[in-house]
């Protein structure tokens, strides 16, 4: 069989079997080509089969032609991307626009995607989901074209993941993975499945997907995997841990140039101060976090930011500082795609009007909360325990006892 494929082929015998067997890895793109004109398949079947990778494919390619130039600035934008360099991404980003032509492959779910992502970046989540879906409209063959597909479907589950769509991003997460197993990228999609993982109750594999993240990604991407990693010792209440990665957070964040990633530290750092007491140190950090996400852009790490603020405002008496916050909130969270801040926006409000014993605003807050949660599968732990709290408490204040039962037996359930 080798010898008559070799003969056909024009290659010599003993250079076949060295590819067959492996001995001979990423063989010349006009051997492929040869091999596929014989044996009638398409190139990157031949590829495929012999587990050729990309950069036999590419180098082949003359620098001059659009689709290796688009394939080579692609890369580039990737890596980029993984460094948390946005302005060079936008540069690259300029130069596919003007220098690669429509008609080079990939380049339209390029622009897909890149879109995708602005929408992202402005809380447009659903309408980033509908463009990643399309953006991911094509079968990866070579490791270039599997690396961006995993980079889509790793900012489709991100999307998901914020909309509270949960098994969906769950599955993007996974599928993700499988195509791109390795190197940064790999640490994002970890760091996002950190969080999936802490909101749907499953601390374990929370804690080693956070873990992973920062121990195999960037310098932004570590920074994110403590901020998960306070927030996780938080809702366990493990104190003494969260100060440890209180810790290691403040002085990675002292470390880093950009203030995005710092700001998310920073906020975490106030809750853990809240949590044990420390209230004005506590309001001093939320306050450097809006700051920091004010002039990184990251509106929505400036919104938990105040809307958390405002919670610590409200514990410390200052009604009128409150209400101001409140009512900036209110504006700018109009239509947010956000659920479980938008959830966390109305707890807080429904929390300030049952300080004040208003207790049918409590109800008519907390209801809105009940049925924006009840809306996702599973419930977010914290804040659905929250409402159906003030839930109880209001109605118990009101003597309605049977809405305040069934309040209870859902946080009983909960528990359970």
């Amino acid at each position: 069989m080798s010898f008559s494929l070799a003969k056909t082929s024009h290659l010599s015998e003993s250079y076949l079997k060295k590819i067959l067997n492996a001995q001979r890895p990423n063989p010349r793109f006009t051997v492929l080509v040869r091999l596929a004109a014989v044996l009638d398949m398409p190139v990157n079947t031949v590829q495929d089969l012999l587990h050729t990778s990309y950069d036999s494919y590419i180098s082949q390619l003359s620098e001059d032609t659009p689709q290796s130039r688009f394939s080579n600035y692609l890369e580039q934008i990737l890596d980029y991307l993984d460094q948390s360099d946005f302005s060079t991404f936008s540069l690259l980003h300029d130069v596919i626009l003007s220098k690669i032509p429509n008609s080079v492959i990939l380049k339209s779910n390029y622009s897909c995607w890149y879109e995708a992502l602005n929408l992202a970046f402005q809380e447009k989540f659903e309408s980033a989901i509908s463009l990643f879906i399309e953006a991911s409209g094509f079968t990866p063959r070579y490791d270039i074209e599997k690396r961006f597909m995993a980079k889509i479907l790793g900012g489709l589950g991100a999307a998901y993941l914020v909309r509270g769509k949960y098994s969906q991003s769950m599955k993007a997460f996974r599928q993700s993975l499988f195509l791109w197993p390795k190197g940064f990228q790999e640490a994002w999609v970890y760091m996002n499945l950190g969080t999936l993982y802490r909101r749907l109750g499953r601390y374990e594999l929370s804690v080693s997907a956070y873990q992973h993240a920062y121990k195999f990604g960037t310098s932004a991407t570590k920074l994110y995997g403590l901020v998960g990693l306070i927030q996780l010792s938080l809702d366990k209440k493990d104190y003494r841990i969260a100060r440890k990665y209180v810790l290691m957070g403040y002085s990675h964040a002292k470390t880093l140039d950009s203030p995005r990633g710092k700001c998310d530290i920073y906020c975490n750092i106030a809750e853990y101060y809240f949590t044990i007491g420390q209230l004005h140190r506590s309001e001093l950090y939320f306050q450097k976090a809006i700051t920091l996400a004010a002039i990184s852009g990251d509106n929505r790490t400036k919104h938990w930011a105040g809307v958390e603020l405002a919670v610590v405002l409200l514990e410390q008496g200052l009604v009128k500082e409150f209400d101001d916050l409140i009512q900036t909130l209110e504006s700018e969270l109009l239509g947010y795609e956000d659920v479980l801040l938008v959830a966390k926006h109305l707890n807080m409000s429904g929390q300030k009007y049952h300080v004040q014993c208003e207790y049918w605003q409590v109800v008519t807050i907390a209801d809105k909360t009940y049925k924006l949660l009840t809306s996702l599968s599973p419930h977010p732990s914290t804040e659905f325990k929250v409402c159906c709290e003030l839930l109880y408490k209001a109605y118990i204040a009101l003597n309605n006892i049977v809405l305040a039962d069934f309040y209870l037996n859902e946080m009983n359930k909960f528990k359970g």
